[in-house]
């Protein structure tokens, strides 16, 4: 082997060795990471659904409407469900109490809130009719002396069973606010109370459509 070899092979272990390291350094750092957004995403969060106020308000905007008209504004209140211990979410029973019989479940993970729930559709039929809320918590401050409230933003789509592709209700958006407290503490006395609410004679669903509006 000459000079020449010599140096071009001692030049080529050196850059091997330096990419080895560089690999691995970079696998210890995904690890390291991966490891630390695992632990900060394990409840509890801050804030919750529940410890500040578990009534909250949710209000439809039809994003099929170039002005995205409001629709409905319902009431929901939310309690702590059974969380494994290893669970990187919180998970929640809801029940509304300004419409009969919806009610579902959701599962927070860090600022992220995912929920899905069943009404009466038709009236009387129970479980006919579903919701699916994706939707984020953001603390929004009122001013400098009072404590901030919290208020959430997404996405909500409302259908029912027609035997096909389902019946598009609506695909929009949503705005969430923590009101303050639900008069039940428990979910299932709850669940059961507004049950039994009055049929609403002006809208269909809880995101506001009714029989007669364009779909």
């Amino acid at each position: 082997m000459n000079m020449k070899q010599s140096a071009w092979l001692k030049n080529h272990r050196s850059h091997e060795k330096s990419w080895s390291k560089n690999v691995a350094c970079s696998l210890l750092g995904s690890i390291l990471l991966s490891a630390a957004f695992v632990s900060f995403a394990k409840p509890p969060f801050e804030p919750d659904l529940v410890k500040d106020g578990n009534r909250w308000l949710i209000t439809f905007y039809n994003d099929a409407d170039p002005k995205h008209v409001q629709w409905a504004t319902q009431g929901l209140c939310f309690y702590y469900a059974p969380t494994p211990v290893s669970s990187t979410q919180q998970r929640y029973y809801w029940v509304s109490d300004t419409y009969p019989d919806w009610n579902g479940q959701a599962a927070q993970e860090g600022d992220q809130v995912f929920m899905h729930g069943d009404f009466q559709w038709p009236y009387g039929t129970v479980d006919g009719g579903h919701d699916g809320m994706e939707w984020s918590l953001v603390a929004q401050p009122r001013d400098f002396v009072e404590k901030a409230i919290d208020v959430g933003a997404g996405h909500w789509k409302e259908w029912v069973e027609n035997g096909h592709f389902g019946r598009t209700i609506g695909f929009g958006n949503t705005l969430l606010r923590r009101v303050g407290k639900c008069q039940i503490t428990d979910p299932q006395e709850a669940m059961e109370k507004y049950r039994h609410l009055p049929k609403r004679d002006d809208i269909d669903t809880p995101m506001g459509i009714t029989s007669k509006a364009p779909q």
